[in-house]
């Protein structure tokens, strides 16, 4: 069936009662890998890219509804791909979904659970389980997820790099001509380097900047002790991940030994992760990452962090506008996340994507809309240009 039939067949039951959708079930599931430009090439800590590697996956019902989500697949992070991430959706997962009530989402989580590992797959379905059910019920997922009517939430522009001079530069851009509200900024250096940006890059922008520094694990742990005490002075909000710890108890005296709060990413990949850092006073914070636990998992590790007292962050995963309003979506619902900005600015890295929809990015923040599901749809011509 053509996807504009699939379109206004699904326009039509949208007219009809309820009772004639209340036996809806998930007829198909769809995969398709992508390559998007970026408007320049952006060097990571790992690797250097003009382009990223993407998976779509569309789930759609008998009624012809759909939900959507997206995930980057970069194997010199994640040791993914999104040809492996297709393989392994349509071979082990697909036939758990299939015949699926779209409303059964605890059900449906709990029978693909049987399929051990493969994060990003779990993640995928249950990002588009929360749209498809948003369409289905004509409600935006901020409401669904409890939320009042959201304010625009700020969004933060990360910089990379490989010089200091460059990593100010950009950070400087994203402030004043960009339109963002804050910086996180990478600590690669392991020196007095590090202290000496941060210290221009807070001159250049101003005080009211929220800022952070991630340094990916780069630092020794007597490095960090030495070193980035000294960022303190420059209104950093948090540490992320300055170290690679060997041990959970080694990254808790570290942790105590800093002035500025530790915020843990890599090491806060799974609920019994987060609960185990933050029961040994590990973390001061966490990010919450949607490629690691979705949206289900992502809100009991944020309960996690509320009954500690701790700040929670929406990180970002290198996400097109698709993936933007998702995190957009959870950030605006859920009181407690404030004030801190999410991380969603990749969107402006890439040079296009498949996103149809209002994507109302001003004021150096994004506003989610009462459009059902995340407010997302697919520019198909744009899936054939960048698929492959």
């Amino acid at each position: 069936m053509a996807k504009e039939s699939i379109s206004q067949e699904w326009a039509h039951a949208q007219n009809q009662p309820d009772a004639a959708r209340s036996d809806d079930t998930i007829e198909r599931v769809e995969t398709y890998c992508l390559e998007l430009p970026y408007r320049n090439a952006v060097q990571f800590r790992s690797v250097r890219e003009a382009s990223g590697a993407y998976i779509l996956l569309r789930l759609v019902t008998r009624s012809g509804a759909e939900g959507i989500a997206e995930s980057v697949a970069r194997p010199a992070h994640s040791g993914e791909d999104p040809k492996l991430l297709a393989y392994a959706i349509q071979t082990f997962f697909a036939p758990l979904l299939e015949g699926a009530d779209p409303f059964a989402h605890n059900d449906i989580l709990a029978r693909i659970a049987k399929v051990k590992g493969a994060r990003t797959a779990h993640a995928l379905i249950d990002v588009a389980l929360w749209d498809l059910r948003g369409k289905l019920l004509g409600q935006p997922v901020w409401r669904l997820l409890g939320g009042g009517k959201p304010a625009r939430v700020p969004v933060g522009w990360i910089a990379h790099g490989n010089t200091a001079e460059a990593m100010t530069k950009q950070a400087v851009e994203a402030i004043e001509m960009r339109g963002f509200s804050a910086l996180k900024i990478k600590t690669w250096k392991r020196s007095r380097e590090d202290v000496t940006m941060i210290r221009d890059i807070r001159a250049a922008v101003g005080d009211d900047v929220v800022m952070w520094a991630d340094s990916n694990g780069a630092y020794t742990e007597t490095e960090a002790r030495t070193i980035l005490p000294d960022l303190a002075p420059y209104g950093i909000a948090f540490l992320e991940e300055p170290c690679t710890f060997t041990d959970p108890l080694r990254m808790a005296a570290v942790a105590a030994d800093l002035p500025i709060a530790l915020l843990g990413d890599q090491t806060c990949t799974t609920i019994e992760a987060v609960h185990h850092l933050v029961k040994i006073n590990a973390v001061g914070a966490v990010s919450v990452k949607l490629r690691r636990t979705g949206i289900s998992d992502s809100l009991k590790i944020i309960a996690i962090a509320d009954a500690a007292g701790l700040s929670v962050v929406i990180g970002t995963d290198s996400e097109s506008r698709i993936g933007s309003l998702v995190r957009i979506h959870l950030r605006a619902a859920i009181p407690s996340l404030a004030p801190w900005p999410t991380e969603t600015h990749f969107f402006q890295k890439l040079g296009d994507d498949t996103f149809v929809g209002d994507f109302d990015f001003s004021d150096g923040g994004i506003l989610p809309t009462d459009a059902p599901g995340f407010g997302a749809a697919v520019d198909w011509e744009k899936v054939e240009k960048y698929g492959y």
